[in-house]
């Protein structure tokens, strides 16, 4: 009897002892955890170049709102229809692909999950966007673990912020235009022009511009003559190459003489001046040695575009 009374207390701590070494490699597989912030960190690039140059230049950084706690009015009415489509060419793992159709003319645009479990370069990575304003997104290596312990970190870094400004998104320069511009005339531009979404055929912007907004004029795309130009308040200045592709696109506000600019991955920012930006994406104020196919592609253009004026 007290051989089995010994017997069981050596299971008991046997039992305890392999709990405590369980909860030890626990703690030390979650500090191995290295979770940093994604896409919405305030990447810039080192490498010098005329937009690098204009990047630099911006007083300030991060995104940026208009919207002033009332929306009056929906982009949607603008659409005959908004539908999900599977894009054979897309990446659905990480995107979801919509159209927004008015008339005979379509909007595609893309919009980022706000979970994503995907492979780079040989590790299993996921990506979480936080539900804490300012919606940053995080990302972490989950190589190894399993289902539960997934589950359990998506919902940890749904609760994580490490900033109270949203200093990036997944946004280009011409949906954050838009979405300033629309924002401060009380236009909700929700759910096509997101902080997570943007469009995916250039060909299509420029029918979508003129269905949504007015064009109040065109000027070359020269420094020397925008100084000088008497521009609208609160609009958007998209520039335009010889093929007449929207390449760029800027908000600007007359109040203020403020520049709002993004480019690609890069911060978006504030600049008091638009020559930096003439200097990146036009042909005529540009430093780079170009050929002439690559003086096509810069922008020749500048077109005005502001809100209807039934829409004020």
């Amino acid at each position: 009897m007290r051989q089995l009374k010994h017997y069981r207390r050596l299971l008991i701590l046997l039992a305890m002892l392999s709990a405590v070494i369980f909860a030890s490699a626990q703690d030390n597989h979650a500090q191995q955890l290295k979770i940093v912030e994604g896409i919405t960190h305030s990447f810039v690039p080192k490498k010098t170049s005329p937009k690098v140059a204009s990047l630099k230049g911006g007083k300030q950084m991060g995104v940026q709102s208009m919207f002033g706690g009332v929306y009056r009015d929906s982009l949607t009415r603008y659409f005959d229809k908004i539908e999900e489509y599977n894009r054979q060419t897309g990446n659905s793992i990480r995107f979801r692909y919509y159209r927004a159709i008015f008339g005979k003319d379509t909007l595609c645009y893309e919009e980022r999950k706000e979970v994503v479990i995907d492979s780079v370069m040989g590790k299993r990575m996921l990506e979480v966007e936080s539900q804490k304003a300012p919606y940053q997104r995080f990302e972490v290596e989950i190589s190894g673990l399993k289902e539960s312990e997934i589950i359990a970190l998506i919902d940890s870094m749904r609760q994580m912020k490490t900033a109270d400004i949203l200093m990036n998104n997944g946004q280009t320069c011409i949906f954050y235009a838009l979405n300033l511009l629309l924002d401060f005339h009380g236009i909700n531009p929700a759910p096509i022009i997101t902080r997570n979404t943007t469009f995916t055929d250039e060909d299509q912007l420029n029918a979508f511009f003129d269905h949504i907004l007015t064009q109040k004029g065109n000027y070359p795309c020269k420094y020397s003559v925008l100084k000088k130009a008497d521009l609208p308040d609160n609009c958007v200045l998209v520039f335009q190459n010889a093929y007449k592709k929207f390449i760029h696109a800027v908000f600007y506000r007359k109040d203020t003489g403020k520049y709002y600019t993004k480019n690609g991955w890069w911060p978006p920012i504030i600049l008091n001046n638009i020559h930096p930006v003439t200097e990146a994406y036009g042909r005529y104020d540009t430093k780079e040695e170009l050929s002439e196919y690559g003086l096509d592609l810069q922008a020749d253009t500048i077109l005005v575009y502001c809100i209807k004026e039934d829409e004020k």
